[in-house]
């Protein structure tokens, strides 16, 4: 069943309206002081910070953002144990964190945010485990993300083509609406790559095939490479598209707010990339609640509205 949130955004894409999600959540944790940790990075943080956590997604609500991401991206099982955190904290660092998103929604008034879990391949300077036990433990987190009641997953930050689509494929077993996120660079060339493995973005729009994706999104990528990143998407994909793209610089396990786009910066960007179709806006690593509210308002984007449509 399609939560009432979920349908109403989805009935928003395809009228080809504009839906503005949040910024960045771990990124914003460290920035209100949250202590970030080696190997796993702000997996941890909704343990150890569950207040700032929810003022953070609270933050994002109060600057217009119509679905808030739950701190789980590095969450997994395996990027928790190099951190040194065991099978329990797997558990309630997810549970956790959707109960967390949950209790901002609730907070805030406004029913109509949609609670999103995050996945991601991070590797966060580990090694990854072999694919038969990382696909388990990507189905196991999308369980505890379902079930403590995520209505949607975001599949983040996906840099190569063949653990995108194991990442994907364990997603899809809870029957919740997918997103993916794919982090890019240009080469020397100047074609848009996958920013870790370097196969070509090209090959990796191709390689999901009928899988049912709702949204296929450039994020966690340069603002001046975004543009040559959808030039790609469009080429390849014919659904909705989105952005989210960073700004600073990744010094493990700090991100270090160097050089940030300014509110204003970041609004004009996303304005060429709404001219050129894109639906869906937010900001990844470095966005603050500062970009989302100039974004509300200066993008063609209303208040989420919750529907009463199931399917």
């Amino acid at each position: 069943m399609t939560a009432p949130t979920v349908a109403a955004l989805s009935a928003r894409l395809a009228e080809n309206e504009v839906v503005l999600i949040d910024g960045a959540t771990g990124t914003e944790l460290e920035r209100r002081g949250v202590a970030m940790i080696e190997g796993a990075w702000c997996g941890a943080g909704t343990l150890s910070n569950p207040a700032e956590l929810q003022a953070v997604h609270e933050s994002h609500i109060a600057a217009g953002a119509q679905l808030i991401t739950a701190n789980t991206y590095a969450s997994s099982r395996h990027i928790l144990q190099q951190g040194g955190f065991d099978e329990a904290d797997f558990v309630a660092a997810n549970r956790n964190a959707i109960e967390v998103a949950l209790a901002a929604r609730a907070a805030s008034g406004n029913d109509g945010v949609v609670i999103a879990g995050s996945i991601s391949t991070t590797e966060q300077g580990g090694e990854p485990p072999a694919p038969e036990v990382e696909a388990q433990n990507y189905r196991d987190q999308a369980k505890l993300l379902a079930d403590a009641g995520a209505e949607l997953l975001m599949i983040e930050m996906m840099r190569d083509v063949s653990r995108t689509l194991l990442c994907i494929d364990a997603a899809l077993t809870v029957g919740l609406p997918v997103w993916v996120g794919m982090a890019c660079v240009l080469d020397e060339q100047g074609v848009p790559v996958m920013c870790i493995s370097g196969e070509p973005l090209a090959d990796a729009v191709v390689a999901l095939g009928d899988r049912p994706i709702d949204v296929l999104s450039i994020m966690h990528t340069e603002v001046e490479d975004i543009d040559a990143c959808l030039d790609v998407i469009e080429q390849h994909w014919d659904g909705p598209i989105g952005v989210y793209a960073q700004t600073g610089v990744w010094a493990p396990p700090h991100w270090k707010f160097i050089d940030v786009i300014t509110p204003d910066e970041y609004t004009a960007a996303c304005k060429g990339w709404v001219e050129r179709g894109v639906r869906v806006i937010g900001g990844c690593c470095g966005i603050g609640p500062e970009h989302i509210h100039d974004l509300h308002q200066s993008l063609p984007v209303g208040s989420a509205q919750p529907s009463n449509a199931s399917s």
